[in-house]
């Protein structure tokens, strides 16, 4: 079990490995959307598309990512942030598994399930990891 003084650490890194996750993503959708969603086979052959794509697969990652960043540098809000990367992952994760089983794209999703699965993870362990540390104190506390 980790040491009550390294979970805060390990949950700020969880949080920052997400928060980069999301800006690159954002940062991507934002900067170049034609050559992002070429990437992935769609065609976006208007103006509104371009920037549907913008606002959609750009502007709701930068979104979280902002919402992480404040939860990574406010301490009481730790926990929450973890919460809030393991719906926005897990849910993507879960879409993602979908759309292999239906779309027949496992090779294709191969490396994105892989990271995925591993943030989910780590995400869990740090918010379990937090919960154990916060019981602890608690019970020293009393």
């Amino acid at each position: 079990m980790m040491s009550a003084r390294i979970v805060p650490w390990f949950s700020r890194a969880v949080l920052l490995a997400a928060l980069v996750v999301l800006g690159l993503i954002s940062r991507k959708f934002v900067g170049d959307p034609v050559g992002s969603a070429t990437a992935s086979g769609i065609t976006l052959s208007t103006p509104l598309g371009i920037t549907n794509m913008r606002a959609s697969f750009g502007a709701f990652p930068l979104g979280c990512a902002l919402f992480v960043l404040v939860c990574l540098v406010t301490s009481s809000l730790r926990k929450t942030g973890l919460v809030f990367v393991m719906l926005v992952i897990g849910t993507a994760l879960a879409v993602r598994v979908l759309g292999i089983v239906l779309d027949g794209t496992l090779a294709e999703s191969l490396r994105l399930v892989v990271a995925e699965t591993v943030l989910l993870c780590l995400s869990f362990a740090a918010y379990f990891g937090e919960q154990f540390a916060t019981g602890n104190s608690a019970i020293r506390r009393a």
